[in-house]
């Protein structure tokens, strides 16, 4: 469904994958980093027991920083410490985070204060992937755009997160 990762030697990567959502940036990953860039890849989760695909993302970065929220594996916090981390001591030319929506939400607004393009993977319902049942709407740069079609991936500055936080809670 939607369009493919727009892959290409942008620099140094930064993946910030959290929970399964590191099982999609897996692919951008490895294609990333075939392409020439440096990947650094930030994985989080709640606890050691939800960090998945260690070895895989592991093989195809250069860096990998873990991150949990209780500390029972890597470094306790939060992802966007792990990725803030990054920011402070290189220059970043690009990020793609995969993961919850809030979390994305966060890393997008982290990423907007150091002025990195940012690039999120959409999780939203979707129900036909035509556009027609309009699950999976949400508004980016002001216009309505259907992640099944038009995404998944979109400029995560123009995202409007908290009223897709507010649509994804519709379906709970």
């Amino acid at each position: 469904l939607g369009k493919a990762t727009h892959i290409e030697k942008f620099g140094t990567v930064v993946c910030a994958g959290g929970g399964v959502g590191v099982a999609p940036m897996l692919p951008i990953i490895e294609a990333m980093k075939q392409a020439g860039n440096r990947v650094i890849s930030v994985l989080g989760a709640r606890s050691k027991d939800l960090i998945i695909l260690e070895d895989q993302v592991r093989s195809h970065s250069d860096e990998v920083i873990i991150m949990t929220d209780d500390g029972s594996y890597g470094e306790k916090g939060l992802i966007t410490q792990g990725v803030e981390k990054v920011i402070l001591r290189e220059k970043v030319d690009l990020c793609v985070t995969i993961g919850p929506a809030i979390m994305m939400k966060f890393v997008s607004e982290l990423t907007r204060k150091y002025e990195v393009p940012t690039i999120a993977s959409l999780n939203t319902i979707m129900v036909d992937g035509t556009g027609m049942c309009g699950a999976c709407r949400v508004t980016v740069g002001g216009k309505t755009r259907f992640v099944c079609i038009d995404g998944p991936e979109f400029d995560a500055h123009q995202v409007d997160f908290d009223e897709m936080l507010m649509r994804l809670k519709a379906y709970n």
